[in-house]
């Protein structure tokens, strides 16, 4: 296994990344990130084998970041707006930001983590070994979500400008 030090050195932004796209104080971001990692720590310490430590710690991330909203009683969008191509029809940023954050906003917290996952160019295998589905389901979801969000933009872009 690699040393502990190369895992975090090649997985402390992707985990950051992750963190702020679903809390989106960066004070509270880095100290999930932390947390995560000290947990990491004293897991391999332990004894414990991690086969796939890159998966683990999306997926501790992603458990951390939904312990917050629990304990916060509320969830907020992900601002994607930055990981998403979006043309732009003449239209002021902050308007489709606003837009696509209403359409992500009505995911469940899981479909949000796989577009997060998306977003951040991880592979449908290593989507798979984060979120423990199967292989053949996550294309099919992923397709299903974004055809969802992309029918949610057209409606809610419709009634803007129409």
């Amino acid at each position: 296994m690699e040393t502990f030090e190369k895992i975090y050195t090649d997985n402390y932004e992707a985990m950051f990344r992750v963190a702020r796209k679903m809390v989106y104080d960066v004070d509270v971001v880095a100290d999930i990130v932390q947390e995560v990692f000290i947990y990491f720590f004293d897991k391999v310490n332990s004894g414990d084998v991690v086969r796939y430590p890159k998966s683990w710690l999306y997926r501790a991330t992603y458990n951390k970041c939904i312990d917050y909203w629990r304990d916060k009683k509320r969830f907020v969008a992900l601002d994607l707006l930055d990981s998403c191509e979006i043309e732009e029809y003449n239209t002021d940023h902050s308007e489709m930001k606003a837009v696509l954050n209403k359409a992500i906003d009505k995911l469940k917290p899981q479909e949000k983590f796989l577009i997060v996952l998306y977003s951040e160019g991880l592979s449908y295998k290593e989507i798979a070994e984060v979120t423990e589905m199967k292989f053949s389901s996550v294309g099919k979801t992923l397709s299903r979500l974004l055809k969802k969000i992309e029918q949610k933009l057209i409606y809610q872009y419709d009634e803007l400008y129409n």
